[in-house]
Formats: structure tokens, C-alpha cells, sequence
């Protein structure tokens, strides 16, 4: 809001003055009073006030010619009214010195030094009303007050509240509020209950039972270095039972591997539920057994043997693997695998509230708001002061239409940390779609004291939230950047834009936006890269090989050189181009691997009539994935192009187990399953 602070009447003075004042002009040793007076104003941005928690607000204020229809511009149903209440005439703010004649400012009680007679104020005022009437009439004359401009008078105004006109809710009432949407979550202690954890408390507590047993033996039967005949082992045997039943130690040492056991049976079996016959069940007890045994001497060699044992290779996944794998299955729209990836990271750790973050991120992309509310809801509960989780719960609450909620997050996370641009940026999108114009405007002056770029906060956010799938604050964001900027937008704001338009679905609208980016830049790498995304999901897969090739050409290369090579080598084999498919794969499989790398790299190879080297690329994907059931596929191929009965049935069983359903891949297995005469148990 724009406030009219001052409208003043000044008389001609042989000097310029920085504030507005009523001057005398001496002449010939005496003083004259001029009746030539200028109506002047000054304005000043008084909308801070409305902001919250704040009580002060001081700034310079140039003076300007009154005039008129700028007023009624600003003030349209009550110009005659504010010109009236806002008129003071210079005597009003500064009178002369009776005995030297020299001006003296208004004190902060409204008392003056100099009182000048009853009749000069009544000459002064009925001048003032003279000119105010002259002004009413031609305010296009006043080409005289253009003095203030020329002189470039400006005032200084600070107002101070005793209070603010808008209570600002304090931080600890915004956490408060926030733990009572989501109360916080006690750190849970790590709890060792996989396989691998059970049978290694297998092999402790087998030690701990061996080493009670060698000292019952020791002092039943002592110690002797004499050899012992087999019959001798077996009577010592036989004694040695005895009183260990008799003693009842027999009992207590299966107590202690009996809680293990069940262990076992769980994580590593996956057995809880009852047997459906006395088949199954003996099946079971003769599997268990095998392997109760075979880790019982392992245990019991780790107590008796000197030698270093070897340490267990750690796991293949690790949690970097994982969100890089479900990166991959993003890029490929290949969702449900995706969510599995991201859910086999909270298995490893569910007190990780980045994998709870990153798993929300990508319940939003795949528009399943109250999915992505429970993620943030469980990142927040194991810290409340995660910034970016605090964020996009509000964005939920936005989406759920819960606004009042989402203003809590949205100003905690400001309070969280104050300088982040991210946070204010977002509240002032959320303030934007409330029509909340003085907070949002609030919002913005903060998000920009934060940011330290030459860039535009708005491009820079958008960016950061079309990262993390939060579409709605993304387009608000460009359309600031468009208001803000309209005759000089950059190549970064057609990009993003195009982008927002690929992720909605709109990819003849993304290309648009992608060749307006292509015309101001043409040698931006990551610019031909986006257009080769936008084709390909158009399926027009020769120009986006043609986008492709061109971006990676460049001396600079484009940011996410793993997508473009893995679409590219994928086009290359539909375009059955094997040999450059293979080679595009392997400089995938050199920065970073994955299944999906490699299954190709094994794919071209096969095409290419290369069978051992298919065979090590299938079985690399194999290790990195083995529920893939196009890798199933291929590694069933060939084996029976190797004439290998056995594997080729069995990788053909699993590839079927784990849902093959690629038309094409299984008919080709069933042609060249008929021309080998095996590979389908069924026939």
C-alpha cells in the first residue's frame, strides 16, 4: 500500500532545502514575505507495517508536483478526501524567529520558538486555499513546482509502533504446532535381525555351548596327550551324554540355541506359517537340518581353528545403488520398480529421514499426494527440523487444501532457518495463492535478502522444487519470473518451463519451449539434451537420436550424461544399430552400473552373435537385479543357443516366475525353444 505522507505549500527561497519548509527572501536589509507558493508531495511505501511483527519502518522520500490526477490514480473514490486530510501548509510544520527571522523546526511536542502573528497564519492559509483552487483547476500548469525535481528535495520519515498491526507468531509456538500434527519420534536403536545377523549369533552361541561341553569333558576325563582308539571316543561319548541328560546341562544348552533357531527359521527361511502337510513339514526339518549342521561346524572352527578367518564380503546394494537404480527406473517410467527400490532403502534403515524425504519426492511425482503426506509425515517425525520436509508437508497441505496447516510448515520452515531463500520463496507462493498480497510481498524482500546469485530467485527455486516433483509452486515460481522479467526472459526460463510442460504431459508445448531455449543459445548442450527428452517420449526417436548426439558432441557435456546414454543406446537398439548400442551401454556401465547398463551391454552382445560376452554382461545385471525378468530372458536365450538344457530351462522358469511379459522377448524364446528341442519343461 501506498501511503500519501505529506502535501505542502513553499515559498521561494534563494536557497534549496532537504526537507519541506516555508522560506522568507531578505531584500534591500529587510524582510519580504513571497506569495508565490508550490504544492508539493511525497509518498511513501507504508505495506512493511503490515507485515508481521513489525513495529518501525523509516525511509527517503523524494518530493514531487502535486498533482492531481496521480492522486486520483492512486485514490480514486477518495482523492478530495486524502488531499484535504493530507494538506498542511508550510507554517503549519515551520515558522520564522520573531527577532532574527531565522527558521526553526517544528519540536517533537508541536511548540515553536518564533510565533508569528494571528494574521500572517490567516494570510498564509488563505493563500494556501488560493493555490489549492488554482491547482484544482489547471494541475497542468504547475510546471513551476518541477523545483523540487530540479532540486532533488527529498524528506526522511521513520514511524514507530508501540506495536505491531500484525502479531507475528513466535518460533516455539510454530514447532509447538508442528509437534502437534507430527509428535517427534524417539531415535529407535538398531535391532540386528537379518539373515546374515541370525546366523552369526548362530555361530557365537554354538561357540559359547562347545566351550561349555570341552569343559565338562576336561573335568570328566581330564587332560591327556595319548592318542585315543575310536571305541575310547565313543564310551567317553556315551558317558559324557549321560551326564550331561542326567544333570539336566543337556536341556539348558538346547535352550540356548533353541531362541537362535527360530531366528533362523524367519529370516533366513522365511517360514511363519503353519505347514499345509506332514510332507512339507518333513521337507523342511531335512532342508533345516543340512543347514543347522553345515553352520555348526563353521562355528564351531571359528572357535577351535587359529588361523584368520576371511571376512564376509559386504552387500552388493548399497544404499546409493539403490536411489541411483530407482533414478533409472524414473527415467524409464518404470514406476513400480522404482517404489520397490525406494522401499527396499527404508528397509535397511527406516530411521533415515532422507529415504523417507526422497520416497515422498517420488509419491508426488507420481501424483499420489497422501502417499507422499505419510513420507514427509515420518521424515518430519524423526526431525522436525528437516527444512525441505517441512516444505513440501505444506505443499501437501496445499494440494489437500488444508491452508491453514500449511501456513504453520511453510512459517516454520523460515524459522528453521531463517536464511534460506527456499523456504521464504515458498511461503510468499503460498501468501500468492491466498491473495495474501502484503505477505507475500514480505516473503519475497526476505527470500531475496538470502539470495546471493545474479540469477533470479524465482528460476533458481523453480529449479530446486522441479527437482523434488513439487509442480503446483514450480509454474507459480515461472509465472513471477515472466511477470517480473516479460521482455528479457532468459534460456534457463524456457527450459524449466519446458520441463514443467514434459512432466504435465504436454510435450508439443515442451518443444515449443525447447526450440525458444535453442534460438537464444544454440550452443547450450543441456538445451539439445532436453529437446532430445522431449522426443523421445513423443517416440520420435530419429530426432531425438539426432538431439542426442548433437548435445553430447560438445567440448562441455551436459549435466546428466547417464540418461542421454542410456536412451540414446536404447534407440540405437531399436534402430538395431547393435554395435553402437554396445558401445553407448559400456560407457554407462563405466561411470556408474546398474542392471539396467548391463542388461544391455548383454542385449547387443547377444544381437551381435557375442555369447560368452552376453553371458557375463546378463550375469553382472543378474547380480545387480535378480527379479529382472527381461535379464531371465535373455540369459534362458542363451543358454539355449549354447545348448545348456538345464540352465536354459531354469532361467526360462524364473523369468516366467518373476513376470515376463514382454510379447516379443517370449516368442522369441518359444521359436527358438521349438528349434532347439528343449528349454520349456512343459514339453
Amino acid at each position: 500500500m501506498y501511503s500519501r505522507i505529506v502535501s505542502l505549500n513553499a515559498e521561494l527561497g534563494p536557497s534549496r532545502s532537504t526537507e519541506p519548509t516555508s522560506l522568507t527572501l531578505p531584500k534591500k536589509g529587510k524582510e519580504e514575505d513571497l506569495n508565490v507558493s508550490f504544492h508539493g508531495i511525497a509518498w511513501i511505501n507504508l505495506s512493511p507495517l503490515l507485515y508481521p511483527g513489525v513495529t518501525r519502518v523509516k525511509g527517503a522520500a523524494l518530493l514531487q508536483p502535486y498533482v492531481e490526477s496521480e492522486v486520483a490514480e492512486r485514490y480514486p473514490n477518495q482523492n478530495k478526501k486524502i488531499a484535504r486530510s493530507s494538506t498542511v501548509s508550510g507554517d503549519d510544520l515551520i515558522q520564522k524567529d520573531g527577532a532574527s527571522g531565522a527558521l526553526q523546526r517544528t519540536g517533537s511536542g508541536g511548540s515553536r520558538r518564533g510565533v508569528s502573528s494571528a494574521k500572517k497564519i490567516k494570510e498564509s492559509k488563505k493563500a494556501l486555499k488560493d493555490m489549492t483552487d488554482t491547482l484544482d483547476v489547471a494541475e497542468a500548469k504547475n510546471n513551476d513546482a518541477n523545483v523540487y525535481l530540479e532540486a532533488r528535495s527529498y524528506i526522511v520519515i521513520e514511524i514507530k509502533l508501540d506495536k505491531p498491526l500484525v502479531p507475528k507468531r513466535k518460533p516455539e509456538d510454530l514447532a509447538a504446532k508442528v509437534a502437534e500434527f507430527i509428535p517427534a519420534r524417539d531415535p529407535m536403536a538398531k535391532k540386528s535381525c537379518g539373515a546374515d545377523e541370525a546366523v552369526e549369533e548362530y555361530h557365537k552361541r554354538i561357540g559359547e555351548v562347545a566351550n561349555l561341553i570341552l569343559n565338562e569333558y576336561r573335568q570328566k576325563f581330564g587332560l591327556s596327550d595319548a592318542i585315543v582308539s575310536n571305541d575310547e571316543m565313543v564310551r567317553q561319548k556315551k558317558e559324557l551324554i549321560y551326564d550331561l541328560n542326567a544333570q539336566g546341562k543337556y536341556f539348558t544348552f538346547k535352550e540356548q540355541l533353541k531362541q537362535v533357531v527360530v531366528k533362523i527359521v524367519r529370516e533366513k527361511f522365511f517360514k511363519t506359517s503353519a505347514f499345509q502337510s506332514e510332507e512339507e513339514l518333513h521337507s523342511f526339518l531335512s532342508e533345516l537340518y543340512v543347514f543347522l549342521v553345515e553352520e555348526m561346524n563353521r562355528g564351531v572352527s571359528k572357535v577351535f581353528t587359529l588361523q584368520d578367518t576371511t571376512p564376509q564380503p559386504p552387500s552388493v546394494l548399497s544404499e546409493e545403488n539403490l536411489v541411483h537404480f530407482a533414478r533409472e527406473a524414473e527415467l524409464n517410467q518404470n514406476y513400480e520398480l522404482a517404489a520397490r527400490y525406494y522401499q527396499e532403502r527404508l528397509a535397511m534403515n527406516n530411521a533415515n529421514e532422507e529415504a523417507w524425504f526422497a520416497y515422498g519426492c517420488f509419491s508426488l511425482l507420481i501424483r499420489n499426494v497422501s502417499k507422499a503426506g505419510e513420507c514427509f509425515k515420518e521424515c518430519l517425525a524423526i526431525n522436525q527440523q528437516h527444512i525441505n520436509g517441512l516444505i513440501l508437508y505444506g505443499v501437501v497441505c496445499m494440494l489437500e487444501e488444508r491452508f491453514d496447516v500449511a501456513e504453520t510448515f511453510f512459517e516454520d520452515a523460515t524459522c528453521v532457518n531463517p536464511q534460506s531463500y527456499q523456504a521464504w520463496t515458498a511461503l510468499g507462493l503460498f501468501y500468492d495463492s491466498m491473495d495474501n498480497d502484503i505477505g507475500a510481498e514480505m516473503a519475497f524482500i526476505e527470500a531475496n535478502k538470502c539470495f546471493d546469485s545474479k540469477t533470479s530467485v524465482f528460476l533458481t527455486c523453480a529449479e530446486e522444487f522441479l527437482k523434488l516433483h513439487v509442480y503446483n509452486l514450480v509454474e507459480m515460481a515461472l509465472s513471477h519470473e515472466l511477470l517480473t522479467t516479460p521482455k528479457t526472459l532468459s534460456q534457463k526460463y524456457y527450459m524449466l518451463l519446458a520441463q514443467l510442460n514434459m512432466a504435465k504431459g504436454d510435450l508439443c508445448t515442451a518443444e515449443i519451449n525447447v526450440r525458444q531455449a535453442t534460438t537464444i543459445d544454440h550452443t547450450n548442450p543441456e538445451a539439445w539434451a532436453l529437446l532430445g527428452h522431449v522426443t523421445y517420449l513423443g517416440s520420435n526417436i530419429k530426432s531425438a537420436r539426432d538431439n542426442y548426439e548433437r548435445a553430447m558432441s560438445y567440448q562441455t557435456l551436459p549435466n546428466n550424461c547417464h540418461a542421454i546414454r542410456l536412451r540414446l543406446a536404447s534407440i540405437y537398439v531399436q534402430l538395431q544399430e547393435f554395435q553402437l548400442a554396445k558401445e553407448t551401454f559400456l560407457l554407462a556401465c563405466r561411470d556408474t552400473p546398474s542392471c539396467l547398463t548391463w542388461l544391455g551391454v548383454g542385449i547387443s552382445c547377444y544381437r551381435l552373435e557375442e555369447l560368452n560376452e552376453a553371458e557375463q554382461a546378463l550375469s553382472e545385471a543378474n547380480i545387480l537385479n535378480n527379479i529382472d525378468p527381461e535379464v531371465w530372458g535373455y540369459l534362458s536365450l542363451v543358454c539355449l543357443k549354447t545348448n545348456r538344457k538345464l540352465e536354459a530351462e531354469q532361467s526360462y522358469k524364473y523369468a516366467l516366475r518373476v513376470g515376463l511379459q514382454d510379447p516379443d522377448l517370449l516368442t522369441e524364446i518359444k521359436s527358438v525353444q521349438q528349434t532347439v528341442g528343449f528349454g520349456d519343461a512343459s514339453f
